[in-house]
């Protein structure tokens, strides 16, 4: 009984729902005039001027041209052999060499602000290699487990790119990879 009463009033609630809603049109609105677009006015541009190209020395011919791949006629057997005139023969006009351009300096090395360079930086970054160096030859390989073992390779390794930056004056990067040695070596003694 209970099912019937709540089936019927669910019924009711939902008929008189439908009932009462209804959808209401779409409000009367004054339709928009569109303005007409305003008048353009195009400048013409005023014509470039062409740039005198600058005369260019006689650069000197390389010993070998260079190779142009150029697609082959096909010759039929029908047509005679072509036989092009020779250009009459001119004797070259050697002219004399140009001095050689001045030698430039170098450019200097760029550093960043806060980087030393020089004797000083080669110093810094020595002490910093040979502190790394102690550290990790005062760890005992022996007693270092596996994957401990595979940070002191990674460590060796360090040292060995630092020194190889230091050989080509990469103060910055030296002096990182070596404190980066030194940090995981003293890791390891820790341990």
């Amino acid at each position: 009984m209970k099912k019937a009463m709540l089936l019927l009033l669910l019924v009711a609630g939902a008929s008189s729902a439908c009932a009462s809603a209804q959808a209401k049109g779409p409000a009367d609105r004054p339709e928009l005039q569109v303005p007409p677009p305003p008048p353009r006015t195009i400048d013409p541009m005023p014509a470039p001027e062409a740039p005198t190209p600058e005369p260019v020395n006689d650069q000197p011919s390389s010993s070998s041209p260079p190779a142009v791949s150029r697609p082959r006629p096909t010759a039929t057997r029908d047509s005679p052999p072509r036989t092009e005139p020779k250009p009459p023969e001119t004797t070259p006009v050697v002219e004399a060499p140009a001095p050689p351009p001045a030698a430039v300096p170098p450019a200097p090395q760029l550093r960043t602000p806060g980087s030393a360079s020089g004797p000083e930086a080669a110093k810094q970054v020595r002490d910093s290699l040979d502190r790394a160096h102690k550290a990790l030859n005062s760890v005992n390989f022996q007693r270092l487990t596996n994957p401990q073992k595979g940070q002191y390779n990674n460590a060796k390794l360090m040292l060995q790119l630092a020194e190889d930056q230091f050989k080509a004056s990469n103060f910055d990067l030296a002096r990182e990879n070596a404190d980066k040695a030194n940090r995981i070596a003293t890791e390891l003694q820790g341990r």
